[in-house]
């Protein structure tokens, strides 16, 4: 395999489902809209799904439950507020040890990057496309992940300390709204300190949001991501009648000018490997 490309989902109810080759329920349509635009180039890729929702959704389920007999209106609503928001709320590292929560989700990506690792060598170059909530996450475990890192070199396994790390595409992203905490915000180095010159000079990090997804933002105009971030894109998502309203947020897996968006930045990081290895 040439590439590893590791999809991560965001916030709101994910069920744990999974066809044939393992692949979680939510990146399936993706998965296979990127491999009908590639073609042959489509068997030079290891996909990997990293599921997380398993941590909190249980518990965000049975809260509700809870509320079935409550005095309570705007039900649909208020359940949607809290399997959105409780996902953020829930994500968070604190200090007391009792809470592990921002550990599981971090193992949970951890599982999904060690099944991808099965499939590709230390070497290979990883592509990570990250959902809303899963941004911020992937940010967070590669934050720490380079504090492990702090130096220059390469580790015995290059690919799981993310010094292959080679493309981010962000979509629907949240990131912003997290930095608010910090002054000055300082973002994740990238790209890996183990690719080669050549594939280092052609890493990016995209990020594309709906014009009216309201969880969707630009990075660019953030403190430090400027020099990060190498494109923000605008792109409408889904149908017509989703396109324009804040359900475009969940609509990017389905739309077939994100999945040839993604499938572009695939294609050009494989010539970039085929070229370095002519």
């Amino acid at each position: 395999m040439k590439l590893a490309v590791a999809i991560i989902h965001g916030i709101g109810k994910q069920p744990d489902s999974r066809d044939l080759e393992g692949q979680h329920l939510f990146a399936q349509s993706l998965i296979l809209g990127l491999r009908q635009r590639l073609g042959d180039d489509a068997k030079q890729v290891a996909f990997q799904t990293l599921y997380w929702a398993s941590v909190l959704d249980k518990r965000e389920e049975a809260f509700l439950a809870r509320l079935a007999h409550e005095p309570v209106t705007w039900r649909w609503l208020r359940r949607a507020v809290t399997l959105f928001l409780g996902d953020a709320a829930g994500y968070r590292k604190v200090s007391e040890a009792y809470d592990t929560t921002y550990q599981e989700v971090h193992q949970c990506v951890r599982n999904g990057l060690n099944a991808l690792r099965a499939q590709v060598d230390p070497q290979t170059p990883l592509l990570v496309v990250a959902h809303s909530l899963g941004g911020h996450i992937f940010s967070n475990y590669a934050w720490d992940q380079q504090k492990l890192n702090a130096t220059p070199s390469c580790p015995l396994d290059p690919f799981l300390a993310l010094e292959t790390l080679a493309g981010i595409i962000t979509f629907g992203c949240n990131i912003p709204l997290f930095t608010f905490a910090y002054d000055p915000v300082q973002p994740i180095r990238f790209p890996g300190h183990c690719l080669t010159e050549p594939m280092r000079q052609q890493a990016r990090w995209l990020n594309l949001y709906a014009p009216a997804d309201p969880l969707g933002y630009p990075l660019r105009p953030v403190p430090g991501y400027t020099e990060r971030v190498h494109e923000d894109r605008a792109m409408a998502v889904g149908p017509w009648y989703l396109r324009h309203t804040p359900l475009s947020h969940l609509a990017y897996w389905h739309d077939p000018r994100f999945h040839h968006y993604v499938a572009q930045e695939i294609r050009r990081l494989l010539s970039a490997q085929t070229a370095e290895e002519t």
